[in-house]
This record gives structure tokens, sequence and C-alpha cells, in this order.
């Protein structure tokens, strides 16, 4: 048999230690009190190694005589993989494939019973004797991959199939799952894990294996019912008239090409028959696609009955939780409490009045008598005071103002002692800058004149 490959080297660092993988491929001690910490470690190692190979297989169940392939190191093979599968059985991770199958309720039997090549009767004595031991020749599923697979195979069945109604058929399903399920007995596992779980409801009408699943994930599935039968029924007849259509439609339109070879080549009445055998074809045609018509039409109806059903569904939830949230309410207990809630504003409004009112003011009452006199003597003192107000400062604009209108001459005979000193070499610009501040003098003077 071939060596393990460099993948599983690759995840199992501990491969390449020659001493650690001797004590790990050595057999366990007879008992577990003998050394503890040898016995869990050994279990610790190869449970979680076996599921992450079977996961790198996709597969979904093993025999315990294929693990020695899984695991040969330089010739050798673990010793104590059987006590490791008896621990992993012992808490659920690993189940026999007959256990398994024998704990879905009624129907498995109808399309399971060669499934996994072990007769019935020793499913059953299996189940009910316990029998915990190893054999090399039992199946086991993985049930954590089988469940993560199953996950998968709902999926598909919300995105890939119909949603208006959940019945569908078994080989139609198969067929849409063929992305997710490698082969058919993993398809079959995962329809057992969903039938386990309640999710999907696996049957047999007329020879004819149908699946019903639910559409939403936290509901249970129910049973299939008369209803699912007769619409699975009209749906697989719509199949079969839309085939007959196509197959008809190609039938005219090859009839149609033999009477135009037949006249090119002047065969008339090659060319009549075959127009006559297209005149049959579009009558069965036209036959067969009004069937079809009605029978799209009563499903358009039971589809959108199912929508209806839903909204009424929904309405009544909604009353359901009204008329719960106002079971204590009414007409009488809302008058009565506004009646009081009128009653405790006045009272309010009372309480305020009173606060307000006449006692504090009796409390800290003073005689007015001597509170006028004090006053008149006030105002006969006030009116003998003489009182003397400061004179008013001079802002800096008005005082400018002033200044420049009591004393114009001193400003132009400060002009005139300025121009004098000046001793410019133009006389022209002296006259010109001459004439220009005498202009501004007089400018500055006239508000004084």
């Amino acid at each position: 048999m071939a060596e393990p490959d460099a993948e599983l080297e690759l995840v199992c660092p501990e491969w390449a230690d020659d001493q650690r993988m001797a004590f790990l491929f050595s057999a366990f001690k007879r008992s577990r009190d003998v050394n503890s910490s040898d016995w869990d470690s050994k279990l610790a190692f190869w449970g979680p190694l076996l599921l992450q190979e079977a996961a790198r297989r996709q597969r979904l169940s093993f025999k315990p005589q294929e693990l020695g392939s899984w695991f040969r190191r330089k010739g050798a093979v673990p010793l104590g993989l059987d006590t490791v599968l008896q621990d992993m059985a012992r808490r659920g991770l690993i189940q026999k494939e007959s256990c398994f199958a024998a704990s879905v309720d009624a129907g498995w039997l109808a399309w399971g019973v060669g499934l996994f090549l072990i007769k019935p009767l020793k499913w059953t004595l299996t189940s009910l004797l316990g029998n915990s031991s190893i054999s090399p020749d039992d199946a086991y599923v993985i049930v954590e991959r089988v469940q993560e697979k199953a996950a998968e195979v709902y999926q598909r069945c919300q995105s890939h199939l119909q949603t208006s109604h959940p019945v569908v058929s078994f080989v139609q399903l198969q067929e849409a799952c063929q992305a997710v399920c490698r082969d058919e007995k993993t398809f079959y596992l995962c329809l057992l894990q969903l039938q386990r779980e309640k999710r999907v409801m696996v049957t047999e009408i007329d020879g004819d294996k149908i699946v019903k699943f639910c559409h939403s994930p936290t509901n249970r599935v129910s049973a299939v019912t008369e209803i699912d039968v007769g619409v699975y029924q009209l749906v697989k007849c719509e199949k079969m008239l839309s085939q007959k259509v196509d197959t008809l439609s190609q039938e005219v339109e090859r009839y149609n090409e033999d009477a135009r070879s037949h006249l090119k080549a002047g065969k008339k009445h090659l060319a009549l028959k075959s127009l006559r055998m297209k005149k049959r074809a579009e009558k069965r045609l036209e036959s067969i696609e009004a069937k079809l018509n009605t029978i799209q039409v009563i499903l358009d109806r039971i589809y959108s009955s199912q929508t209806d059903k839903t909204v009424v569904e929904a309405y009544q939830a909604g009353l359901g939780a009204l008329r719960e949230s106002m079971k204590d309410v009414s007409m009488a207990k809302v008058e009565k409490l506004m009646d009081q809630i009128e009653q405790f504003c006045d009272m309010q409004d009372d309480i305020n009045q009173t606060l307000a009112g006449e006692n504090l003011d009796a409390v800290e009452a003073v005689d007015t008598d001597e509170l006028e006199a004090e006053l008149n003597a006030l105002l006969d003192s006030t009116a003998d005071e003489t009182v003397l107000l400061p004179d008013v400062p001079a802002l800096p604009g008005t005082l400018g103002v002033k200044q420049a209108q009591a004393e114009p001459e001193v400003m132009d005979e400060q002009l005139d002692a300025a121009l004098s000193k000046l001793s410019l070499s133009d006389s022209g610009l002296r006259g010109g800058a001459a004439t220009a501040v005498s202009q501004r003098g007089s400018a500055l003077l006239e508000p004084a004149q």
C-alpha cells in the first residue's frame, strides 16, 4: 500500500518524529488506570486526525479496515485504532451506518434497504443489542460531516427547486444535488440526516419516490398530504405535456421541411402527404397546449391560494396579538382613569394656590402705616439736599471741534509758520504745495465760521 502523502505530513507536524510516532503507533494498555496520561494522549492525537483525514478525502463514512491505508507509515499501521473508534462512538462522533439508518422514522426502508449492503435484520439486532465492538467490515458514519453535508443539500433544495410547492421527485432532487454529493451513497446519507432533523419527508407514491421539505429551517416538515400528492401529480403532468409540446413542435417543423423538399423535387403527392401529417400534428399540438394551459392555470391558482393562506394566517396572528395586548383595556377603565387624572390635576391646582396664597403673606405681615411714614421721611430729607453733579466730560471728537472753533487764528499762524520754513527748489511745486495747504486749512476752519 502507498505511503501517506505530503498533505498528511503537513497537517500533522508530529508525523516526522520517529520516537513520538513509535509511541502513538503502539497499542493501548489494557486499562486506562495503568497510565491515564498515555491513554489520553493517544486518544487526543488519533481522534482529531481521523476526522481531519476523512474531511480531506471528502468521506462521510469509512470502514475500520480502510484506516490502515490512511495512516500507514514506513510499513507500520497504528495498533490502537479500535480503541480510538470505540471512544469516538461512545462520544457520538461516529455511528454505525446500521444504527444511523435504523434511527430514522418509518419510510427509510422504502428507499434505503439496499444502500449499506447490510441485511435489515442485522440492522435491527445491532440497534437493539447495542453492540459496541468494532468490526473491520462495519461502516461508520462521521456524524458531524454528515450534518454539514446535509445542510448543503438543504440549501440546494431551497435555491434550485421550486419554492411555491415543497414536494419534488426523488430523481429531480438527486440531479439538483449532484454538485454537492459526490456519489449516491452521500446523497442518501444526507437525506437520512435531514429526515432525522424533521426537515424533509421521503415517501413513495405509485412507485415514485417523492421528497417534501420545509421552507423554513426553524420549522419541521409536515406529513405528505393528499393536497401535496395532487399538486405533485399536476406538476408531473405539466412536465410530461411540456415534453410532448416540444416533440410535436419539432414534428410540425419536420413535416413542413419535408413538404418543401418534396415540392422542390417535383413529388407533389409526397408533399401533400407531408402537409396532411403536419395538419394532424398541429391539431394534436393545439389540444395538448390547451390541456397544458389548463394545468398551468390550476397550478397558478394553487400557488396563489397558498400565498393568500399565508397572508390570512399573518392577519390572524396580528389580530390575536392585538387582542392579547388589549384584553385588559376597556372604555369604562379609560373613562375612570381620565376622571382620576382630572381629579388629581384639580387637587394639584388647589395645592399650588394654597402654597402661593394669603397664608404666606400672613406669616410675614408688616404694618403698612409704619412703612408709609418711613417712606415720607425719606422723601422730605431728599428734597432739602442739593445735588451737585459734575461737568459732563467732553468726547475726544467734540473737544477737537471746540478747539478748532475757539482758536482759528492759532491754526492760521501755525500753518503760515510751517509754510515759511519750507525750502523747495521748485517754486512751482512750492506754490502748489502752499495752495494745497491753504485749502486744507480753509476746509478745517469752515465748520467754525
